[in-house]
Formats: C-alpha cells, sequence, structure tokens
C-alpha cells in the first residue's frame, strides 16, 4: 500500500525540487557565455568518416572495459558479493574478464568500511582487466565506463600502472562518464558572485550545447588537474543531456581527436553513450537470478540456507 503520509512526503519533495530551481534562474545565454569566457572554447566536433575509422582500426583494436557488481544474503555480515570485469575487443579476440568476490565473514572488514572496500574491489577487478587487455593485445584505444577519478582514487597503485602502460605502448586511454557528478559550473559561477544553488553540471549543461558541440574545461578549473586528468563535455545526440570525457593528461594533445572518436561511437538518436559501452556493461552485468544460482550451486547448501538466505526470504504473507 501506499500510505497518505508519503503521497504528501512526495509532493513536499516535488516543492522543494522547484525552489531549488528557482534559486539557479540560469538562461542558455547565461551558461554558454560563463563557459565561453572563463572554462573552455565551445566548439562543433566532427564525426569520422568511414575512412578515418578504418586508420583507427588498422592501427589496433578498440577495447571497452566495464566492472559489474551484485549481493546476494542478508545484512552485513551475512552476505556475499560478485565483482566481474570485462575487457571487450573491437574484433574477433576472446573478451577478457576479471572476477573477484567479498565476504566480510572471511574477508574480516568492518560494518563501517563495507561500501568503501566494495568500490575499491571493482575498480581493481576493472582494472587488472584493462592492464591485461593492453598488456598482451595489440590496443589503440582504451575506453572505461566511468570516470578516471574513480580509479585514482580507489584503487590508485593500479590506475598509474595502466597509464604508464598505456603510454609505453602508445595507448590512448579514455573515460567517458554519463552520471556526471562534477559542480564546474556553479563554483564559477559562485566565484563570480552569483549564488545558483546546489548545480551540478549535468543539469547546468542541459540543452545548452548544440548536438556535436563541446568544450574542453581549461584545467585550473578542475579539480581532476592534481591527478593529472582532463576532463571535457560534449553533446553526442539530441537527447538535450551531455556526456563527459576523461583523458590522462600525457594525451593532451589528442584531446580533440579523441572526443571525436567519442562522438562518432555515439549514435545521435539514441542517449548518446557510446554502444561499445552499453555492449560490454550488457554483457558483464551479474543479474540477482545470475548470483543467486551462482551461490546456490557452488555453496554447500546448509551454508547458503543458515548464512546468506535472509529471513525476510521465508515470509509467506
Amino acid at each position: 500500500m501506499i500510505s497518505k503520509d508519503l503521497i504528501d512526503e512526495v509532493s513536499h519533495l516535488n516543492e522543494r525540487l522547484k525552489n531549488r530551481k528557482n534559486v539557479s534562474r540560469l538562461n542558455r545565454k547565461d551558461v554558454r557565455n560563463l563557459v565561453t569566457n572563463e572554462i573552455g572554447n565551445i566548439k562543433v566536433y566532427d564525426r569520422f568518416d568511414v575512412n578515418k575509422l578504418k586508420e583507427i582500426k588498422e592501427s589496433g583494436s578498440i577495447c571497452v572495459v566495464d566492472g559489474s557488481v551484485n549481493r546476494i544474503g542478508a545484512n552485513y555480515p551475512n552476505y556475499v558479493e560478485f565483482f566481474q570485469s570485462m575487457a571487450l575487443l573491437s574484433s574477433d579476440q576472446e573478451h577478457l574478464i576479471k572476477a573477484d568476490i567479498l565476504c566480510p565473514l572471511v574477508d574480516e572488514f568492518s560494518e563501517r568500511d563495507q561500501f568503501q572496500i566494495s568500490k575499491e574491489k571493482l575498480c581493481a577487478t576493472e582494472l587488472a582487466v584493462a592492464i591485461e587487455a593492453v598488456s598482451h593485445h595489440d590496443i589503440n584505444i582504451l575506453m572505461m565506463d566511468g570516470t578516471l577519478m574513480r580509479y585514482s582514487l580507489e584503487a590508485e597503485d593500479l590506475y598509474e600502472d595502466l597509464v604508464k602502460l598505456c603510454y609505453e605502448k602508445h595507448v590512448i586511454l579514455v573515460g567517458v562518464v554519463e552520471e556526471i557528478s562534477t559542480k564546474i559550473i556553479m563554483n564559477t559561477f559562485h566565484e563570480n558572485g552569483k549564488n545558483v544553488g546546489m548545480l551540478f553540471d549535468r543539469e547546468a549543461l542541459f540543452n545548452v550545447l548544440d548536438m556535436n558541440e563541446g568544450f574542453v574545461v581549461e584545467n585550473h578549473k578542475s579539480r581532476k588537474e592534481e591527478y593529472n586528468i582532463e576532463q571535457a563535455f560534449i553533446r553526442t545526440s539530441k537527447d538535450p543531456c551531455v556526456i563527459a570525457v576523461d583523458i590522462p593528461s600525457q594525451n593532451m594533445n589528442d584531446f580533440d581527436e579523441i572526443i571525436s572518436f567519442v562522438l562518432t561511437m555515439s549514435d545521435e538518436n539514441t542517449r548518446g553513450v557510446p554502444f561499445l559501452l552499453d555492449l560490454v556493461d550488457k554483457k558483464t552485468r551479474i543479474d540477482n537470478k545470475q548470483a543467486e544460482i551462482l551461490a546456490k550451486k557452488y555453496l554447500d547448501t546448509e551454508m547458503y540456507q543458515s548464512i546468506f538466505r535472509s529471513q525476510r526470504s521465508k515470509r509467506v504473507i
């Protein structure tokens, strides 16, 4: 059932969200002027033609990496998490997989640390499979699902190993970010004395750029600078949202070409994310049914029933 109290709370949330929206009172022209004057040069990027794509393919494989995590069980410590990360190569080569598990009962970490450890484990498996791909295959472009900042923060040593390896083997490393959480626009407005409230770049840039428009963020405007990561925003489709693109600073001279590549890999009639990332996401994902089958098949029945099967799942009403 849905109670009246819950309905009232949702209605109240709607009013609060509208009030928050009113605080910013930004129009498209305001944001475009701010970006052009203080953050980066807005310009139109070209999509590659068939010949350029053929040239890229002849230089090596395009590899995309993504990871998945799922959990079975009850609350801490009676659960196990399954991690699986995949490197999908664009040619007829077999995809690569790295997997791991996490269980507080045997890995012995505190309840307070559980979510941080889970994030670190997922990043580690993604970086491990990426390193294997670059080490043993002829790769030209390595595309990661998400910001490179995540890897730098959660698995610094492995990330630095990957960046160094990519540099040595002339591999272009790029992170594509759909769920943007930076606040560059907000911070810049605040620096100029204009209060726009709590405003994330995903919302601030909504319908601000035309399709195929983008800009590279001046490094002094991005906190990613201290991690030697460069950042850009690009609108790749008819959808009014933008995506972000991260690269290591060592590839800065190639940034415009990298942005054009990401643009080319994104269908203008979709939400604007490179289709290869959607493909690897689908292939590597562990859904709830798969996780349960995995646990029931390879754990002793008594072990599964006594430790990992939640009491709630046994309810008959």
